[in-house]
């Protein structure tokens, strides 16, 4: 049937379309409590669609294991009592619906709003609220308001997969002859100082020289032998996720350093040089941890789980290894996304952050609380890097780039959260170690990939003079 976007006969074809949706079933099997999903720049001619007692526009459903019990217009009792109630304007769901953002990149870049719950609560069943999005898809709809406001209707710009040939258009020849080479720092060019990247290199010199061996783990001994068995657990495996990822980005980043120097940005070949010998320094740090603290000597592999193998063991080497044989725009903005701004940004950030107040809160493990600032320190010049990578890239190539970005964002916002989430769920909602909570940890990762996206962006509006002037601090 066509329906008019949330109205009463959109609510009633899209609860008939969810009971009838196999997939939905499996992917929702965990998913128990309403939802409103709310339009809330509605103007009135929607709103008279409603029950005219009301100044918000949603549609009601009752959620439970995979069935849609109750699909409705919403009342004022339905908002209050509703598990969650995820706000956004007509464009972000009419991009939603039309399959141009996921519902993850939406919430985590604030264009879908949790108004009921959090999204720490909502990101578990990121597979159950794709699976609904999906099946909206396929209601034959129009977004139309009524036939009197039709000229009040709002059209989404359309976001374009990038398709083979895209890529094929922003590629570099990597087969042509190799010039002679033609070096920079003696022409009449020298060094640009004033860059960057140049002014990260400075940094890194002043303030990454750090020894892992001279970092004294005594005390971190004795505290770590009156942890409770549990909070031994958790940081192990925290630890280990870090250990594990750090030595995996010390691996994969050399494609990048290659890349960077065939284009012959020797400025930024220079910074890239601290940024692998950082990356290194933190595998080291991370193995004394747990020969001198926890002296373990197990296989920690099991603390891997589904999401993390999936973003380490496979995303972050593919995006960073088809850089050795394609030089394009697009598969360098891929291989950034994954590296700096979902390892690096999204995952490392957060845990860093969250190592840290751990163990200042709880004032133990001062050797671990030097590595954790020590490395937060090294991190922000890294995320600072590739945010500057990211946004020159978008000024020089333009909006297929950036489709490239937030496209490589959604393929992998779900297994990233995923790992967050996986970890919680080791130990039981009553007893996480260090009472953490999770809805924390994923509010500040949210909130810092909202600030840097929007960086980003902004490079949309840009010169390549402007992002080369942007300070440190706007990039962190």
């Amino acid at each position: 049937m066509n329906a008019v976007l949330f109205s009463e006969a959109w609510a009633e074809a899209l609860g008939e379309a969810l009971r009838n949706s196999q997939s939905y079933r499996r992917a929702a099997q965990d998913w128990e409590g309403a939802v409103v999903l709310d339009w809330n720049d509605a103007p009135s001619a929607a709103l008279a669609l409603h029950d005219g007692t009301s100044a918000a526009c949603g549609v009601f459903l009752d959620l439970q294991h995979g069935d849609c019990r109750v699909a409705r217009m919403a009342t004022h009792t339905d908002y209050a009592s509703a598990r969650f109630v995820l706000s956004a304007d007509l464009e972000a769901w009419t991009t939603l619906l039309a399959g141009r953002m996921s519902p993850t990149m939406a919430l985590m870049r604030g264009k879908l709003k949790v108004q009921n719950g959090s999204i720490g609560a909502l990101l578990p069943h990121a597979h159950a609220a794709s699976e609904l999005v999906r099946v909206a898809q396929g209601i034959d709809r129009n977004v139309l308001i009524a036939e009197e406001a039709a000229d009040t209707s709002i059209v989404a710009t359309a976001v374009p997969t990038i398709t083979p040939e895209g890529e094929k258009a922003l590629a570099v020849d990597n087969n042509t002859a190799t010039p002679l080479r033609r070096l920079q720092s003696t022409s009449s060019i020298g060094l640009r100082f004033d860059l960057l990247p140049m002014r990260l290199w400075e940094k890194a010199k002043r303030l990454g020289i750090w020894n892992p061996a001279d970092i004294d783990f005594t005390q971190d001994r004795i505290d770590w032998q009156t942890l409770a068995p549990d909070e031994q657990d958790m940081l192990l495996r925290l630890t280990t996720l870090f250990q594990a990822g750090e030595e995996c980005v010390t691996l994969d980043i050399l494609p990048l350093l290659d890349v960077v120097a065939q284009e012959g940005r020797l400025e930024e070949q220079l910074y890239l040089t601290s940024f692998l010998w950082e990356e290194a320094k933190h595998v080291e740090v991370f193995r004394r941890f747990f020969d001198q603290v926890a002296m373990v000597r197990t296989d920690l592999t099991h603390y891997h789980t589904p999401g993390y193998r999936t973003v380490f063991a496979q995303e972050l080497p593919a995006a960073m290894g088809r850089l050795r044989h394609d030089h394009s725009a697009i598969a360098q903005a891929r291989a950034s996304v994954t590296y700096n701004m979902i390892v690096e940004g999204v995952l490392a950030e957060t845990g860093y952050h969250t190592y840290h107040r751990i163990l200042t809160e709880r004032g133990v493990m001062p050797g671990m609380q030097r590595v954790a600032a020590l490395l937060k320190a090294d991190e922000s010049r890294h995320l600072a890097y590739g945010i500057f990578l990211l946004s020159r890239l978008v000024v020089e190539h333009g909006d297929p780039v950036w489709h490239a970005i937030t496209q490589r964002m959604d393929e992998l916002l779900t297994p990233a959260v995923a790992i967050i989430t996986e970890s919680f769920a080791a130990y039981p909602p009553e007893n996480i170690p260090f009472g953490l909570q999770q809805d924390v940890l994923v509010n500040f990762a949210t909130l810092q990939f909202q600030k840097r996206m929007d960086r980003i962006e902004r490079a949309r509006q840009q010169t390549l003079a402007q992002v080369h002037a942007i300070e440190e601090r706007e990039l962190t």
